[in-house]
């Protein structure tokens, strides 16, 4: 495939001492994978797939105008003909234990070695954890995470985990989020409003803030009542301190929704391409002003 084809000059942004740095972390964790890399990004071959990173930014509108706040990491998994699959974590359920939590390490130094080279350090991360399907390996690579931020230089308060849980991970995401809060990372609960118990799990958790489910949101844009319930429940989570994301956002209604519940974080096609503009109206702006 084209774009896995490796060059040999390292991409704007990223440091050979990052990239030596990772290599040696992953083989002395005993993950024997190749670190390559094109002219925009790092990547990997793993079990015949190629994987990378990909990121969604999330933003803060305020006066009509978008304020980039941080990445939400996404891995991208292709056929060695260009096939995707479907980069969710059911990747993970082919494997077994050792082969699984080595390709978490792997995922997880390509989301936070991309973020860094990419979209630089002052800008925080989002890392999804699905302790659901992953054969609740997420619990293993907890200190990995914190070994690879501190090799890295990367601060843990700037690496957020979205946690999704249900029923029957309840104690698992419990241990998870005073684990990584040991470690100083903010933590967030996804897909919220898809489970009946969603408002005595954040209760019990106290993350620092929350997804809402996406089609939690498509159903209150298309029905009153569920409108009316999501403005009433919302604000009031904001208030009390949890920071509120809104994610797939397409249209301007489901924008303007999000801004009446007091969204922190932003995201979705109608906020990528605002963002898009408001990047090249600087950079024409900043000719201008050389000229």
């Amino acid at each position: 495939m084209k774009r896995f084809k490796p060059v040999k000059t390292l991409p704007a942004g990223f440091a050979p001492a990052m990239l030596a740095a990772c290599q040696q972390l992953l083989q002395r964790e005993g993950v024997q994978i190749k670190l390559q890399w094109n002219e925009q990004e790092v990547f990997a071959s793993f079990d015949g797939w190629w994987l990378c990173s990909s990121f969604i930014p999330q933003a803060k509108v305020r006066d009509g105008r978008c304020q980039l706040q941080q990445y939400a990491a996404r891995l991208r998994i292709f056929g060695q003909f260009g096939q995707a699959l479907p980069a969710n974590w059911l990747f993970a359920m082919n494997y077994g234990e050792t082969k699984a939590v080595a390709l978490l390490k792997l995922i997880r130094v390509l989301h936070v070695l991309n973020h860094l080279g990419r979209n630089g350090r002052h800008l925080a991360l989002r890392i999804d954890v699905d302790p659901r399907i992953c054969h609740a390996y997420s619990d293993r690579i907890v200190d990995f995470t914190a070994l690879l931020l501190e090799t890295l230089e990367f601060p843990a308060n700037l690496s957020q985990m979205l946690l999704f849980l249900d029923e029957r991970t309840g104690e698992l995401g419990l241990s998870l989020l005073r684990r990584y809060r040991q470690h100083g990372h903010r933590l967030a609960l996804g897909d919220f409003g898809a489970g009946g118990q969603d408002l005595l799990r954040l209760w019990r958790l106290e993350p620092d803030g929350l997804a809402l489910a996406p089609r939690f949101m498509s159903r209150a844009v298309m029905y009153p009542r569920v409108r009316d319930q999501l403005l009433q429940l919302a604000p009031q989570l904001v208030e009390q301190g949890f920071a509120l994301a809104v994610e797939d956002i397409v249209c301007q209604n489901m924008l303007g929704l999000a801004q009446r519940m007091g969204a922190e974080h932003c995201s979705g096609p109608l906020l990528s391409e605002r963002l898009k503009r408001q990047r090249a109206a600087r950079e024409v702006a900043l000719s201008g002003i050389a000229c």
